[in-house]
């Protein structure tokens, strides 16, 4: 195989790094925009709903200025407060004295949450064909473990790589922090093949690409040859998506316009 079928949570302001350098080797996409028409036919699908680990409506929270962090998790004002002293000297200065003003809520509405699993049954049901998604991308800005809860059949059935942020301080309320979702991970068969290094404000987040350990096919194999070939880990680190905080953060905001704008 030498195209990708890719699953894109956080998908306003289109692919970043590595897959901007590498859109011939996407083929079907989904991604996830609220408060639009789903698209569902042709190999660029959309379903309009935010993923999480239950199927109902939940609360958007949108902060500061920007709205750069808002997610369906409420900002941990009272744990950064206690470790304020011990963390603010970690990574960017400029981000870190300006995090309190960044995280007050400027509003909230209500907006439509779907497990994975769910949409991608919906999904098979409406195209009456089963698309199998090989990778999973996620940026929830705190909700990863949330949309993997929610796709624990597309996980074991399909999955084959993904690519996630995940926090290693609990910013937000109710946040699974990153070792637990590596040990969620893990227990699927996946292992960690790459990393950006910590950053953002605090170095509290970072990006991990995963893979299935073992091939359960020779296009499996092949397959995932082809991610490690797109995120080419650099040295002992195995550095992945090398680019500017400026980068992520533009895109983030991007997002949150998006969704502002289409309530």
């Amino acid at each position: 195989m030498n195209k990708i079928n890719v699953i894109d949570i956080g998908a306003v302001g289109g692919f970043g790094l590595p897959w901007s350098k590498h859109l011939d080797k996407v083929y079907n996409t989904l991604s996830f925009e609220p408060n639009e028409d789903p698209i569902l036919t042709g190999n660029k699908l959309r379903y309009n709903c935010a993923v999480w680990n239950f199927d109902g409506v939940a609360d958007f929270h949108v902060y500061g200025k920007n709205g750069v962090g808002s997610s369906l998790l409420t900002q941990n004002l009272n744990w950064v407060k206690e470790n304020f002293e011990s963390i603010k000297g970690q990574g960017n200065q400029q981000l870190n004295s300006t995090w309190f003003d960044r995280s007050s809520e400027t509003n909230r509405f209500q907006c439509q949450v779907k497990r994975l699993d769910t949409i991608l049954d919906e999904l098979e049901k409406k195209r009456a064909t089963h698309t199998s998604f090989q990778f999973l991308k996620s940026d929830t800005q705190s909700g990863e473990f949330f949309v993997l809860d929610g796709a624990r059949q597309y996980l074991e059935r399909d999955c084959l790589g993904l690519d996630l942020e995940l926090f290693r301080y609990p910013l937000y309320e109710g946040i699974i922090l990153e070792d637990r979702v590596k040990a969620f991970l893990d227990g699927l068969g996946f292992e960690i093949a790459g990393w950006t290094g910590y950053e953002n404000s605090f170095l509290a987040t970072a990006d991990y690409l995963f893979l299935r350990k073992v091939p359960r096919s020779l296009e499996e194999e092949k397959t995932i040859n082809l991610i490690k070939n797109i995120y080419a880990p650099q040295g002992t680190e195995k550095i992945i998506k090398s680019t500017s905080l400026l980068e992520k953060a533009t895109n983030k905001l991007k997002r949150t316009l998006f969704i502002l704008k289409s309530r």
